[in-house]
C-alpha cells in the first residue's frame, strides 16, 4: 500500500475530540480552533510494530481515532518524515495502522498523535473573533476573518471576511477589496455561513448525538487552500447547506480572491422563507438564499447570461437526461462531474474555475442520498480511487437538487 496524501484533509463532527453539532453555536469557536490549527485527541502510543510499510501504533486503550483521518505524531522518528501526518488505513479498539514509507525498522513507543487540524494559523482572537491564517495556490498569506455568533437570540452561525491583510489591534480586515460588509462586524450579518435555520437556544451545546435526529451529518473537507463545510440546517428537505471558500484562476489584483460561498444572512431571523441555496430569488420576496463573493464582488457558478440582480441564482440546478453514462461505454453506474466555473454577477463575464470541489451531472433521479441523516455521501472516483464528499445544494425541491462533489485529495501538486 502506498502513502496517501494528507494535503487536504476530512473532519467529522462526531469526532472524539470534537462531538459538536450544527445548532451548539457556544461550541463552534473553540471546535473550529482544533480543526483549523490545533488539532484534537491527544493520545499517547505504547508501543510500536512495523512491517514493511505498515505501522500499527499500539494505544493500549481506546483511542477514539477513525480511518481516513490524518494522524500527525508530534514527537519521535515519525515526527521527521512527511511532516508527520500519516492517513489512519485501518482501526481496531486499542491500536490503528497507518502507511508509512521508509519507516524506521525499530520504533519506540512513548510519543503522542493527535488528528491533524488544516493547518491554518490563528493570528488575532478577541471573544467571538478569530483571525486565521491561510495559503493561497501561490503561497502568499491570507487572511480570514471569522465572527462567530455572540448573539443568544440568533441561531448557528459565522460571517466570514478574506483579505491580504488586518489589523493586528482592531481584529478587522483592512484590505481595500476585501467583502466590506463582513470586514469588521461584531455579530454575523449581511453574508454568513448558516449552519441552522432555528435560534433555539437548547441547543447551544449539544453534542453530536443529540442534534443528530435534528441536524444530522455534519462533515468539513479542507487543506491549507480551501476550506468547505456540508451541514444541514435542519430536517427539512430544502436545508442542505454548503459553506466555505475555494481557490479560483483569476489573477486580476482585485479578483485575486478565493471565492467565499454562504448565504444572504437575515440576521439570525428563524422566520426566514424556506429556500435552499440554490434557489433563485426575487429580491423583495425571500430572505434566505445561496451567495458567493470573490473579493468584493458578487458571483455565482450559473451560465445563464439573463441573471440579473432581482432573479439572482447561485447555481444552475441539475438539467442532464440521465444521472448515468449509458451502458455501452460504462457496465456500472458512472456519474460525470465537472468544474465550477465562476461568473460575474454584475456583468455576467467569465472569471474562472474553482479549484477543490465540482458540480455534478445529475438528473432529477437516480440521484445520491439527499437527507440530513444520509448526506454528505461518500463515494469514490473511479480512476484515481479518491474518496469523494457528495453534497446537494437544493432549490425547493429535493429532486432537482445540484450536488458538489469534494475530493479528498491534493488541489495543489508540488
Amino acid at each position: 500500500m502506498a502513502m496517501k496524501q494528507t494535503q487536504t484533509k476530512l473532519f467529522d463532527f462526531s469526532d472524539v475530540g470534537l462531538d459538536f453539532c450544527a445548532g451548539s453555536k457556544t461550541l463552534f469557536p473553540d471546535r473550529f480552533k482544533r480543526i483549523l490549527a490545533l488539532g484534537y485527541n491527544l493520545q499517547t502510543v505504547a508501543s510500536v510494530s512495523v512491517a514493511g510499510n505498515q505501522v500499527t501504533f499500539e494505544y493500549g486503550v481506546s483511542h477514539g481515532y477513525v480511518a481516513d483521518r490524518v494522524l500527525k505524531v508530534t514527537s519521535g522518528p515519525l515526527a521527521a518524515i512527511h511532516g508527520g501526518e500519516f492517513v489512519i488505513d485501518s482501526v481496531a479498539a486499542t491500536s490503528l495502522t497507518v502507511t508509512i514509507d521508509d519507516a524506521p525498522i525499530s520504533i519506540a513507543g512513548g510519543f503522542t498523535t493527535i488528528v491533524a487540524p488544516l493547518g491554518w494559523e490563528l493570528v488575532y482572537e478577541q471573544l467571538n473573533i478569530h483571525i486565521y491564517k491561510f495559503k493561497h495556490l501561490d503561497e502568499t498569506d491570507f487572511y480570514i476573518r471569522l465572527c462567530f455568533e455572540n448573539n443568544s437570540a440568533r441561531r448557528s452561525n459565522i460571517s466570514p471576511c478574506i483579505g491580504k491583510s488586518y489589523d493586528v489591534i482592531t481584529g478587522n480586515i483592512n484590505d481595500p477589496n476585501c467583502l466590506q460588509s463582513t470586514k469588521n462586524i461584531a455579530s454575523p450579518e449581511k453574508f454568513s455561513w448558516d449552519f441552522t435555520d432555528s435560534r433555539t437556544a437548547s441547543y447551544d451545546n449539544y453534542s453530536f448525538s443529540q442534534g443528530y435526529s435534528i441536524f444530522g451529518e455534519f462533515k468539513i473537507i479542507g487543506s491549507k487552500y480551501h476550506f468547505l463545510a456540508l451541514n444541514w440546517q435542519s430536517t427539512s428537505s430544502w436545508r442542505a447547506s454548503v459553506n466555505g471558500f475555494l481557490p479560483h484562476s483569476n489573477s486580476h489584483e482585485k479578483l485575486k480572491y478565493p471565492v467565499l460561498i454562504g448565504w444572504k444572512s437575515s440576521n439570525g431571523d428563524a422566520t426566514r422563507s424556506a429556500y435552499g441555496q440554490a434557489y433563485q430569488y426575487s429580491v423583495s420576496s425571500v430572505t434566505g438564499y445561496g451567495e458567493a463573493w470573490v473579493g468584493n464582488y458578487k458571483v455565482d457558478f450559473n451560465n445563464n447570461t439573463n441573471l440579473s440582480v432581482s432573479n439572482y441564482k447561485l447555481v444552475d440546478t441539475n438539467n442532464a437526461y440521465n444521472s448515468f453514462y449509458p451502458s455501452s461505454i460504462e457496465d456500472f453506474n458512472t456519474t460525470s462531474a465537472y468544474p465550477i466555473a465562476v461568473q460575474l454577477q454584475e456583468t455576467r463575464q467569465f472569471m474562472g474555475y474553482c479549484y477543490g470541489a465540482y458540480l455534478c451531472r445529475y438528473s432529477n433521479t437516480n440521484t445520491p442520498a439527499n437527507t440530513h441523516t444520509t448526506s454528505p455521501s461518500i463515494t469514490s472516483d473511479i480512476d484515481l480511487a479518491s474518496t469523494i464528499l457528495i453534497h446537494p445544494m437544493v432549490e425547493g425541491s429535493s429532486s432537482i437538487a445540484t450536488y458538489i462533489a469534494a475530493p479528498l485529495e491534493e488541489i495543489k501538486i508540488a
